[in-house]
């Protein structure tokens, strides 16, 4: 079992370089995460998804899609309206969203998308999700978010709900800082709806990095923690897909040791795929901790889950390519045809705003 499928490791820049070419090489992540820095141009961005398909055919090409404030896609094909918008609109405005957005993905060769969000929005300006929800309640979010999930799925991207056990309520952006929640559990009740709703539909969660002392008493941020992964992702909800870890290299997890120990720690806390998005001459050091003889079993458990995800994957790829087969239409029509229906639909939600 090789420990390096565990990981969705991230690229330096817009292009592969040699360098990181070899270390992927060597190490054979399960996924490559691309981020703001990997998107230039659109021939780029193409030639870049290519080599890296070529380089490592079997991993998951992954990126966050939101819409709005999150959409690395936005000067290469269009900008896809954000689920602030979305949220004042019914939600099959959110379904062509979604669709949208996932054939805008498959021109690149993307399978996965960190979307949608479900966090539920708390009124707190400095955690990074200004924009970013579709509500306060989960009234609002769950059938704005279902509906763009199923847009993804039906446009051959596979998604992932985040931020698990929600991140509404946090203070501080977890990209920068440690963040604690002291809402009372039967107040976080509200946040976990979305996805005991979500979760089985989606497949994949992602956990935040924020600590929640009514869950764990210990302090440790979610992604590290076992009683809420194991206790209430895996027991109280029940649910028995992928579980992905935020990038791991944030500072909310400073202080929690080097990024091996945090990767090791995550993974032994329930994370089944793990975010290393910046720093490739990590991979060598991160990898020899998952292959400690103690963690078989986990890993086994954890690559299984893995590969169930990637067969959902091929599933919905496949049936894109299969509704497509009816236009023969090229790749620059195709571009077009993708820019003008997201512009359709952010001006639809701009409109009613």
């Amino acid at each position: 079992m090789r420990a390096s499928e565990l990981i969705f490791a991230g690229v330096p820049g817009p292009d592969l370089d040699r360098a990181s070419a070899a270390l992927l090489a060597e190490h054979r992540p399960g996924g490559v995460v691309l981020l703001g820095r990997n998107f230039k141009t659109l021939e780029q961005l193409a030639k870049l998804t290519a080599d890296l398909r070529r380089l490592l055919p079997e991993a998951i090409l992954a990126i966050d899609a939101e819409g709005g404030r999150v959409d690395r896609m936005r000067d290469i094909v269009a900008a896809a309206p954000g689920a602030a918008l979305l949220a004042r609109r019914p939600p099959s405005l959110a379904l062509q969203a979604g669709t949208w957005v996932a054939h805008a993905l498959r021109l690149f060769d993307f399978d996965m998308d960190f979307a949608p969000v479900v966090d539920l929005d708390r009124g707190e300006v400095d955690n990074a999700l200004d924009g970013r929800t579709f509500g306060a309640t989960p009234e609002q979010v769950i059938p704005r978010a279902r509906a763009f999930l199923r847009g993804l799925h039906a446009g051959g991207v596979g998604g992932c709900i985040k931020h698990f056990p929600g991140l509404g309520g946090a203070g501080a952006d977890t990209h920068h800082h440690g963040a604690a929640i002291y809402l009372p559990a039967a107040e976080l009740a509200h946040d976990l709806e979305p996805f005991a709703a979500l979760a089985r539909l989606a497949g994949a969660v992602m956990v935040g990095h924020a600590a929640y002392p009514a869950y764990d008493t210990s302090g440790r941020p979610a992604t590290l923690s076992p009683a809420i992964l194991g206790g209430l992702l895996r027991g109280r909800l029940a649910f028995d897909g992928l579980v992905v870890s935020d990038d791991l290299e944030m500072k909310a997890l400073a202080e929690w040791g080097g990024i091996a120990e945090r990767t090791a720690a995550a993974f032994a806390a329930g994370c089944d795929a793990l975010l290393v998005c910046h720093r490739l001459e990590d991979l060598s050091e991160v990898i020899a901790r998952l292959e400690e003889p103690g963690l078989d079993s986990r890993r086994e458990e954890a690559l299984a889950r893995i590969a169930v995800y990637r067969e959902r994957l091929a599933t919905l790829g496949a049936a894109r390519q299969q509704a497509d087969r009816g236009g023969e239409a090229g790749h620059g029509d195709r571009l077009e045809e993708i820019r003008a229906a997201l512009g359709e639909v952010r001006a639809s939600a701009e409109a009613e705003a």
